[in-house]
């Protein structure tokens, strides 16, 4: 396996099915254009998982409430869900494994926005869940106008607490991901800062990989080279920011 080759592949196939809607059926159905570009995104997803996973869209609901609607739930099928049809599902909060924001493109406004949307659900599961911590991302088919500074502003302000969101992509090469510890292993003190990388032709690429990783973390590990370029991507960081609020209360 060549990953920098297939980081490639895959941005290329995502701007395919992009473009192929777009010529498709023009503006008249942005919904359901953003709908179909979630279903791609899933379809990328059921690839790697394997079938004890399953991968839709739908809501979580708890004592206290129902969450937004989710654009991809990733959930663990050895807990029960309280309903399902095809990729819809209803489930409570202890059986999810990742929660992912789905975008056509984002602005300096919408990007808040869905930043926002998913620090409030990690905190509605932050209060109800009894799994490991659960992956949270953010992707985007179109590169964010913002500059990596404002982004990574962004990514502090609305996500001071709660769940950590772990990735960003946006477009081909816009890809953002908070480390734990310093990724170029100086010190095992905490480090918990979002690092911003301009990686062309690749940013789907890390993301999906980074999700795959955060649920098996044992398994890449073992064979990260074959799961990741051999450059990596700290040669090409453009920015980095520190996680505010409550990282002592981050059970990783």
């Amino acid at each position: 396996m060549n990953p920098t080759e297939y980081f490639k592949d895959l941005s290329q196939e995502l701007r395919a099915v992009q473009n192929r809607i777009r010529n498709l059926i023009g503006s008249a159905h942005w919904p359901s254009d953003g709908a179909w570009k979630e279903s791609v995104l899933r379809t990328v997803l059921r690839r790697y998982l394997p079938p004890t996973f399953t991968v839709g869209s739908g809501f979580i609901l708890t004592s206290e409430g129902v969450s937004s609607q989710i654009d991809i739930l990733v959930c663990d099928d050895s807990a029960p869900v309280l309903f399902r049809d095809g990729d819809f599902m209803i489930t409570t909060a202890d059986c999810v494994r990742a929660v992912v924001e789905v975008k056509t493109s984002l602005n300096r406004t919408q990007l808040k926005e869905a930043l926002s949307k998913i620090n409030r659900i990690s905190g509605l599961m932050r209060r109800h869940c009894v799994s490991p911590n659960p992956f949270l991302g953010l992707f985007s088919f179109e590169e964010c106008s913002s500059q990596p500074e404002d982004i990574l502003a962004s990514l502090q302000t609305e996500n001071p607490s709660n769940y950590v969101i772990r990735a960003l992509s946006f477009g081909d090469r816009q890809f953002y991901r908070f480390w734990e510890l310093n990724p170029l292993g100086v010190s095992r003190q905490p480090y918990m800062r979002w690092h911003a990388y301009d990686v062309p032709n690749s940013a789907p690429g890390y993301f999906v990989h980074n999700l795959v990783e955060y649920i098996f973390p044992l398994s890449i590990e073992k064979s990260s080279n074959i799961w990741y370029p051999d450059s990596g991507k700290e040669t090409r960081i453009v920015g980095s920011l520190p996680r505010r609020g409550e990282m002592g209360n981050e059970q990783e």
